[in-house]
């Protein structure tokens, strides 16, 4: 029987800032367009991933054709760190 069940709001129990930060960059070095840290902390830190690939789209041109393969990839790579 389970008596209890609990879950993490990304930050509350395990910070993964940085395994955020760092699956995403993979990803986006792929295509020649890693976030320095610096960047990241100042626009992208904090948000859903695909409010980040919006943000790219508009100011690096990322094709929005792409998003639903960034976001996969991201998730792919998040579980691996």
């Amino acid at each position: 029987m389970i008596k209890a069940i609990l879950f993490d709001m990304d930050g509350v129990l395990i910070d993964a800032r940085d395994w955020h930060y760092d699956a995403l960059n993979r990803i986006l070095a792929l295509f020649g367009m890693p976030i320095d840290r610096d960047a990241h902390l100042a626009t992208f830190d904090g948000l859903p991933t695909r409010r980040k690939l919006e943000i790219l789209t508009a100011s690096r041109a990322l094709p929005s054709t792409l998003h639903n393969f960034f976001n996969e990839m991201k998730q792919v790579y998040t579980g691996e760190l």
